[in-house]
C-alpha cells in the first residue's frame, strides 16, 4: 500500500499535461483519482482503485471531486505581483481616447517607493490569496517599480518574504531595466543598474528581465545589462516587441534566454528561430486586448511553427490588472488564436518551463508537487467557452487544499 496524506478522488476528467500519460495532447484521464505525501503525487490511477492501492494516513485529507475537471494547478510565468496604488482612472481614459497627463510606469513607481517594504508585503499577501482563489499555484514576482537602489531591493526583499510564507511557490525575477527613471538619464541609470544592483541582488531574484522596445532601452542597452547578468549567474528574460518591431527574439536567442515575452510583432524568421531553440514564447493576452494589439497572427505563426509556449496573466497596473488565469486562457484562444489545448498547457506546463521550475510543477506526475484546480465543469472546455468566469472552486497547493469555495 502506497502512503499517501492527500487523496483527490471523483476525478471526471483529469488534465494531467502529460501526453504519455492518457489521451490526447493533454494526456486526459476520466474516472480518475490522484495521491500525495508530503506535497509530492505518489500515485495517478483509476477512481475506483485507489482504496486498494493507497493507504491514507490518520487525519489525511479525503477530497471528492464529484466527478468535475481538475487541471494541473497554474503556473502564471509573467505576473508584476508588487506594486502600489492603482491606475484605473488611467485606464479609463485611455478605453475612452483621452490623454492621461502624468500617467503611466513612472506613475507607479513613485507610489511604490513611497509605500515601503511592509505595506509592499501586506499588498502582496492579499494579491496572493486571488491568484490562489484562481487557481495559480506557482507565479512570478518581478521587480522594476522601484528603479533605484533601495526601492528595488525592498521589492526583491518582499517577495522573498512572501516565498517563505508559501503555499504558493513564488520566482523572483529582477527588472531594473523596465524604464529610465524620471530624475534618471539612461547611461547613468544603467551603471548603476550593472556596476551596483545587479552584484547587490544576487541570492535575491533567479532570473534578470529587460525591457526591449520604443520608450524603454533599444537592444544594445538590453544586451549590456543581460549579458553582466548571466556573467553574475542569473537566469534571463526578456520583454521584446510589445509596442513594435525589433531585435528582442535574436537577442534573446543570442543570450539563451529562458523567455521572451509578449512578442507581439514578429519579423521574419523569427518564429522559425525560436522553434529551433530552446526559449519559451510568454504570450500575455491581457495585454495584447488592452493596449489592443493585434497579435493573433503572431501567436499562430508560433505555434505552428513549433515554438514552445507559455500564457501569463501580465498582472500589472497598467494594462492587464487581473490575476483571472481561466481570463487569460479564453483571451489567448478567442483573441490570440490559440487552440484550447495550446493555451492550457501554456498556462501549465508552458509556464512551468518558462520559470524553469518543469521538473517540479505544470502537470500531474508522479514525483511532482500536487498542485491541483479543481473546476466547476465537467470539462477543461469550458474555460475559453465560458468567457471570464473563474472556474475554480478548490485550489490545492503543494499537497494542501489552499482555496476552496
Amino acid at each position: 500500500m502506497i502512503q499517501a496524506d492527500l487523496v483527490v478522488h471523483g476525478i471526471g476528467q483529469l488534465v494531467t499535461c502529460e501526453a504519455a500519460q492518457g489521451e490526447g495532447p493533454l494526456g486526459l484521464l476520466e474516472q480518475a483519482a490522484v495521491a500525495a505525501r508530503n506535497g509530492q503525487i505518489v500515485w495517478v490511477g483509476p477512481t475506483g482503485r485507489w482504496s486498494r492501492r493507497v493507504r491514507l494516513s490518520e487525519g489525511g485529507l479525503l477530497v471528492d471531486a464529484g466527478g468535475r475537471c481538475v487541471v494541473p494547478g497554474f503556473v502564471d510565468s509573467h505576473v508584476h505581483l508588487l506594486w502600489a496604488g492603482s491606475r484605473a482612472d488611467e485606464a479609463a481614459a485611455r478605453i475612452r481616447g483621452q490623454a492621461f497627463p502624468d500617467g503611466g510606469i513612472l506613475r507607479t513607481v513613485r507610489e511604490t517607493r513611497a509605500a515601503g517594504e511592509d505595506a509592499l508585503v501586506e499588498i502582496g499577501r492579499g494579491r496572493l490569496r486571488s491568484f490562489l482563489k484562481h487557481g495559480v499555484t506557482t507565479l512570478e514576482a518581478k521587480s522594476g517599480y522601484g528603479l533605484s537602489v533601495e526601492s528595488e531591493e525592498a521589492l526583491l526583499r518582499a517577495a522573498a518574504r512572501l516565498a517563505e510564507e508559501g503555499p504558493q511557490a513564488v520566482v523572483s525575477t529582477f527588472l531594473g531595466a523596465h524604464v529610465v527613471p524620471d530624475e534618471r538619464v539612461a547611461a547613468e541609470y544603467l551603471d548603476e543598474v550593472c556596476e551596483v544592483m545587479l552584484p547587490r541582488f544576487r541570492g535575491l531574484a533567479t532570473f534578470c528581465d529587460a525591457w526591449s522596445d520604443p520608450g524603454a532601452f533599444d537592444s544594445d542597452q538590453c544586451r549590456r545589462v543581460l549579458s553582466r547578468a548571466a556573467e553574475l549567474g542569473y537566469l534571463l528574460k526578456l520583454h521584446a516587441a510589445q509596442l513594435a518591431p525589433g531585435d528582442g527574439v535574436r537577442l534573446a536567442v543570442e543570450l539563451g534566454a529562458t523567455s521572451v515575452d509578449h512578442i507581439h510583432y514578429l519579423r521574419e524568421g523569427d518564429a522559425r528561430l525560436l522553434a529551433l531553440s530552446q526559449i519559451v514564447c510568454v504570450l500575455c493576452p491581457g495585454t495584447a486586448v488592452n493596449l489592443r494589439m493585434a497579435a493573433e497572427g503572431s501567436a499562430r505563426t508560433l505555434a505552428g511553427a513549433g515554438a514552445r509556449l507559455a500564457v501569463a496573466s501580465d498582472f500589472n497596473p497598467g494594462t492587464s490588472a487581473s490575476e483571472n488565469m481561466c481570463l487569460s486562457i479564453g483571451l489567448a484562444c478567442l483573441e490570440l488564436g490559440l487552440t484550447p489545448e495550446e493555451a492550457l498547457a501554456g498556462a501549465t506546463i508552458g509556464g512551468a518551463r518558462a520559470l524553469r521550475l518543469q521538473r517540479r510543477c505544470g502537470s500531474v506526475r508522479l514525483g511532482k508537487r500536487c498542485d491541483l484546480a479543481l473546476l466547476e465543469a465537467d470539462s477543461y472546455l469550458e474555460i475559453p467557452y465560458r468567457l471570464g468566469v473563474n472556474l475554480v472552486s478548490a485550489t490545492i497547493c503543494n499537497g494542501q487544499l489552499a482555496y476552496s469555495a
